[in-house]
């Protein structure tokens, strides 16, 4: 042995004593010196150039990493580095966290579960640069140059997670095969049933009383702040995500833009199918390429497409089983709302308001897709309503149905908000009240017959059309229980409403608002003299945004308060001297020219509309702000400008929040998974799960 190669021996050795803690003394053990020995001759192999796959660092923290990875093989039997080398991080844990860290840094290229996408596939055997253990972990240290892969920003442990989850993948023994086993079946009972199952959220409100409650209570205000990330999943989709998902039998289905539904394994993030549908170019949208949300009865997945059509999928498979027009785009309709199931019916509504539709809300029968019954929301000729139109703006009246309803089965009642008239902002082509729009119509289920209306806004000349959720509460009046519906309007008014009769009980300001002075005895606003759009522009509040939009409210039946993601803000408002119906069917009749909003989340009291508290969430403009998610442990949650937060249903203190960084429309949901409460939401492009 060389003078050179011996002294290197011996400080390798007097490291190797120092890093495993072993004494002079002890090192003349045999018991002891076994590990320490291979592991000398290893770096005594890299210091004479043996090993130039590895550095000093990476081999020694793979010498000291359980199991040595292999290496005493190395040394011992003479094989080849590659060959020997057996990664440690194997178990289901390592492979998760593996997934986890694919899904941020290298599924942009590569696909969800590796299936390809920008780069090639990493889901079956035969890695361009080799299969091995080593082979791919120095792709993952030092990137493909020659592909202009750049390597991704990784420790050296998560390299090797991230070989487990790649060995899952190869392999095929994802946990989606196992998901894919299970038979998913919801009941119309189940759907009907007052609190709904606390396990699952069968629903978009979660509930078929639009209340956005759940019963779960594992998560309260002293425990909050545990929560932490289970598993996330991250989509190929390009726009916004506003859908909320639906869970049932241990398995989720969210909708993405424009138009895929993905079913995931809510145990460990994996898909078990997607359905994608592909879409002519230039439809009549007006707001983007969303979907918010499906439903679900039985083994069927119903879900409205961009095109006009209800779509029926299998549950288990992602199989479409039929499919029907509700409305041709051609003449302005698109679907973006969920469908709504009443136990005998899937009924929809259809977006379109600015395209001069005329509004429909249509029933199907959900094992063969066709048509139960249709009710028109601008009512024709000889119908009931129709003297509030003139000069034959009927035809192109608006009145689009683009948020889901609620159900009363005690009752057989299906209420639903109506949109705004068209076109919105001029109201002088069109004299009148202009119903149904800006209403709440009442419906019996099994024939669409009208059972009572209420008109929000009467001749809306601002756009703040009614489609919200509304939230279908039993509270007690002057010692009596009554049958209610609790409303924040867009129109800046929270409003109750009997519902049983559609009689006006209650009706107050829940934003500043300057366009009405009050609501009279019957619920009709008192107006401010000439409070309409003009061709110069009037500034009124709320502006066009509204108090609230689309985003949800929720209730919480234990403290009869109504939780409300409002907007302050202020727009100003022209109009044309003549409105028409231009090429591409846009049919405004001028704009709204937005001021800055600001974002909060108020609790009202149920009954009487009084403020209790409020909370101003962080924002950023252009990542948005959610519906809302009360639940039993004393929590509402909620998200705006990139981060998730719950605050105390009592107090409105924020008590937890996490940044997600990345767009937040989609309200969260609640859950049971292995029996325990846990939270969905959707921001940016990823999924994510959280539980305590």
């Amino acid at each position: 042995m060389s003078l050179r190669r011996g002294l290197l021996l011996a400080i390798v050795a007097a490291v190797l004593a120092a890093s495993f803690g072993l004494a002079s003394g002890s090192v003349r053990s045999a018991l002891q010196w076994e590990p320490v020995s291979w592991r000398l001759q290893l770096f005594a192999r890299k210091a004479t150039g043996q090993v130039p796959n590895l550095s000093w660092q990476e081999l020694s923290e793979m010498a000291r990493a359980r199991g040595g990875f292999g290496l005493e093989n190395f040394v011992r039997s003479g094989t080849s580095l590659e060959g020997s080398l057996v990664s440690p991080y194997t178990t289901d844990g390592d492979a998760a966290i593996g997934k986890h860290i694919f899904a941020e840094r290298c599924a942009e290229c590569h696909g969800e579960s590796g299936a390809g996408w920008h780069a090639p596939s990493l889901d079956k055997p035969g890695y361009a640069n080799g299969d091995s253990d080593l082979a791919v972990y120095e792709v993952l240290r030092d990137g493909v140059r020659a592909a202009g892969m750049d390597p991704p920003p990784m420790s050296m442990p998560d390299r090797w997670r991230v070989i487990a989850y790649l060995r899952e993948l190869q392999s095929g023994q994802s946990r989606a095969g196992r998901a894919s086993a299970r038979s998913v079946d919801v009941s119309a009972d189940e759907l009907r049933a007052t609190r709904g199952s606390a396990a699952d959220w069968l629903t978009y409100s979660g509930t078929v009383d639009g209340q956005r409650y759940s019963s779960l209570g594992d998560v309260t205000p002293e425990n909050v702040s545990r929560l932490r990330m289970l598993w996330s999943r991250q989509f190929d989709i390009t726009g916004r995500v506003e859908g909320t998902p639906l869970v049932a039998g241990g398995i989720m289905f969210v909708t993405l833009p424009p138009s895929t539904v993905a079913a995931i394994d809510v145990d460990s993030g994996d898909i078990v199918w997607t359905y994608s549908r592909r879409l002519a170019p230039d439809l009549p949208v007006c707001c983007g390429d969303v979907n918010r949300g499906a439903a679900i009865l039985g083994k069927t997945l119903f879900v409205g497409t961009l095109d006009g059509h209800l779509v029926a999928l299998s549950v288990n498979t992602g199989k479409m089983l039929w499919e029907t027009l509700v409305a041709d785009p051609r003449d302005g309709h698109t679907i973006t709302g969920a469908p709504l199931v009443t136990g005998r019916s899937v009924v929809v509504g259809t977006a379109g308001a600015e395209y001069g539709i005329r509004g429909i809300l249509d029933a199907y029968d959900p094992e063969t897709g066709k048509r139960q019954w249709r009710f028109e929301t601008i009512p024709g000729p000889g119908d009931s309503g129709h003297e509030t139109w003139q000069n034959g703006a009927w035809r192109t009246g608006g009145g689009s149905t683009w948020v889901t309803g609620s159900y009363d089965p005690s009752l057989n009642l299906v209420y639903w908000g109506v949109g705004n008239p068209a076109p919105p902002f001029a109201g002088d082509v069109r004299p009148g009240d202009n119903l149904f729009t800006n209403s709440v119509v009442a419906l019996r289920a099994d024939s669409g017959e009208l059972a009572w209306h209420f008109q929000f806004t009467p001749h809306d000349e601002h756009d703040w059309d009614s489609a919200q959720t509304p939230i279908l509460a039993d509270l007690v009046i002057d010692g009596k229980e009554r049958r209610l519906i609790c409303w924040p309007n867009r129109n800046g008014f929270y409003y109750v409403l009997d519902r049983v009769t559609g009689a006006f009980i209650e009706g107050v300001p829940y934003v500043e608002l300057n366009w009405a002075s009050g609501l009279d005895s019957v619920g009709r606003p008192v107006r401010v003299e000439e409070e309409g759009p003009s061709a110069a522009g009037r500034m009124t509040r709320p502006g066009a945004n509204g108090g609230s939009n689309w985003q949800n409210p929720a209730f919480d039946p234990e403290r009869r308060l109504v939780f409300v993601p409002a907007t302050e803000g202020e727009s100003v408002f022209t109009q044309t001297p003549t409105a028409t119906r231009g090429a591409n069917m846009r049919y405004m009749g001028s704009a709204a020219i937005a001021r800055t909003p600001t974002h909060v989340v108020r609790a009202l009291a149920a009954v009487t509309g009084a403020k209790q508290w409020e909370h101003f969430p962080p924002k950023h403009r252009d990542l948005g702000y959610s519906g809302l998610l009360a639940t039993r442990g004393g929590l509402v949650f909620g998200a705006s400008g990139g981060s998730l937060f719950a605050l105390d249903s009592d107090t409105g203190k924020e008590l937890w929040t996490v940044p997600l960084g990345g767009d937040t429309r989609a309200a969260p949901i609640s859950f049971a998974r292995h029996g325990r409460q846990a939270l969905a939401i959707v921001a940016g492009r990823t999924l994510f799960v959280f539980g305590l």
